[in-house]
């Protein structure tokens, strides 16, 4: 009786000692996960301050590296829009845009004389063209394998575009340029520029929104003051189920 009574002393005692290791473990644990909690909670407080709010600016937020919608770069679909010109009987010209599957989209452009087939296949970082075809007077029908398969032939735009850019074999020779045409004005208009071997000059002026609202040539460029041949934005058509 005296040896069970000291055994069960025994088992008493690791019970007591068992029951405070435990409450002590406990009491570690519920302070670590406070201080985790506080460090978190300390963390994101800096980061809400170091992020400028939506719409806002501030020395930490980058506008280049926003989200461009390469559509932005085009009329809506199946708009028209007619261009007025001048210096060139040519220089007037209706536009008809229509977007296909596949990331592509079509434009027609009818000068009165002829209608040149555009196809332009849309990346996050770029436009490219695909096809041009003079001559095309039906309307263009290609399936989604058919439209994967078309070669690249140049680069049209690439983003984000930034002033001093090279995109094929012009260069961005302005950003955030005003533009008066008979739509409407514009503002944060960019210019692309070409020079051909002989010396004359393309210029054609973006807008986010348009695409392509005005084009300019000039046969000589060391003369500036020449008369040159524009064709500008002038009125858009927009199809009926779009508003």
């Amino acid at each position: 009786m005296k040896h069970w009574l000291g055994f069960g002393g025994v088992a008493l005692m690791l019970t007591v000692a068992g029951c405070g290791t435990q409450e002590t473990v406990t009491e570690e644990s519920e302070q670590d996960m406070m201080q985790e909690e506080a460090t978190e909670n300390e963390a994101a407080k800096a980061e809400k301050e170091e992020t400028p709010a939506k719409g806002t600016s501030g020395d930490s937020h980058d506008s280049s590296q926003a989200a461009v919608d390469p559509y932005d770069y085009f009329l809506e679909d199946g708009s028209i829009a007619r261009f007025e010109g001048f210096g060139n009987e040519f220089a007037e010209f209706t536009l008809k845009t229509d977007y296909m599957e596949a990331n592509h989209v079509v434009t027609y452009e009818d000068n009165g004389g002829t209608v040149v087939l555009k196809v332009f296949r849309l990346h996050d970082d770029r436009i490219e063209l695909v096809k041009q075809e003079g001559e095309f007077y039906d309307d263009f029908t290609a399936s989604f394998e058919e439209l994967e398969a078309l070669e690249v032939i140049s680069t049209y735009l690439e983003f984000p575009i930034e002033e001093g850019q090279e995109i094929g074999d012009a260069t961005v020779v302005e950003t955030g340029a005003s533009l008066e045409t008979p739509y409407q004005n514009f503002d944060d208009v960019f210019v692309l520029e070409s020079m051909t071997e002989d010396g004359s000059i393309n210029r054609n002026y973006f807008v986010e929104g348009y695409g392509e609202v005005k084009r300019e040539f000039r046969a000589n460029a060391d003369d500036l003051e020449e008369l040159a041949i524009t064709s500008t934005l002038a009125s858009i058509e927009f199809a009926e189920t779009k508003k």
